[in-house]
């Protein structure tokens, strides 16, 4: 038998509240401080900077930044070159119809390429915000990120409500999804977040790594949910950066065990005939 394959990802669970620049500078610091091993490190959602700090979509839109011309992307580049990582941040992009700008997972590979991942589907109009207010929405599921054997997609906080984005991965090969978070606290909040990764994870037998903000505004509690569906990792409420290894085989296992991902393949691979 071959080696088996294997995935160390960092995952960064910080309160990102300043600007791009200083957020950047912060992520940066974190990652030279206490990295080791880690093949990619994932920031989480608004890690460039988070609107819910500002007061209008105008406010927003004035700090967004073109991916390849960010002075965001532009430190967390130097991050990448200086310890050999491929690194998944989040940045407000610029578009050509303002207020609005884009919420856009970026991968930073460790060669300088900047690959735009994935800009968010699911906007959260909910609870009583309304997002779409801030962003366009996305018009495309995640480009797939191959590492070490593995292949992975992105979603983006509200995403996690929403089962078919993450069937739509699986179908199509996915072995785990990066969900980069900007979960609000509130009521039975963490409660909801735990129960919709551990089911993304269980019913689609892949990993979810979780990487949230934390502080005044989010929830923390990043961390890994196994194919399986249960919490192998919790990162709790404090800042921190924590490297965590993913095993190819535990992906393998759940599959013979529970083979719902190839079950769903073949019975419920529907199509909306309008005329019906």
């Amino acid at each position: 038998m071959g080696e088996e394959m294997e995935l160390t990802i960092g995952i960064v669970q910080a309160d990102f509240n300043g600007t791009p620049i200083e957020n950047a500078e912060k992520g940066f610091k974190m990652v030279m401080e206490k990295h080791k091993e880690a093949d990619i490190v994932i920031f989480p959602e608004y890690s460039m900077l988070n609107p819910l700090r500002f007061k209008s979509p105008d406010e927003v839109y004035a700090y967004s930044e073109h991916v390849q011309e960010s002075s965001f992307v532009s430190r967390i580049k130097r991050l990448s070159e200086l310890l050999s990582i491929d690194v998944i941040v989040n940045v407000i992009e610029k578009t050509d119809k303002p207020p609005r700008s884009r919420n856009t997972s970026v991968l930073v590979k460790n060669d300088g390429e900047v690959v735009p991942l994935y800009s968010k589907i699911h906007l959260f109009d909910a609870l009583g915000y309304k997002e779409s207010d801030y962003f366009l929405h996305g018009e495309a599921p995640s480009k797939f990120i191959k590492a070490r054997g593995f292949r992975l997609a992105v979603a983006i906080c509200y995403d996690l409500r929403f089962p078919e984005l993450f069937r739509f991965y699986a179908l199509n090969g996915a072995d785990g999804v990066i969900v980069q978070a900007g979960w609000l606290k509130g009521p039975l909040k963490e409660e909801s977040l735990e129960m919709l990764a551990s089911a993304r994870a269980h019913e689609n037998t892949m990993y979810i790594v979780l990487a949230d903000q934390t502080g005044d505004y989010f929830a923390g509690r990043s961390g890994v949910f196994s194919p399986l569906g249960y919490r192998e990792l919790d990162m709790g409420f404090r800042e921190a950066y924590v490297e965590y290894t993913l095993y190819y085989d535990n992906i393998r296992l759940a599959r013979e065990r529970l083979p719902v991902v190839e079950q769903s393949r073949k019975k419920w691979m529907l199509q909306f005939n309008p005329s019906i």
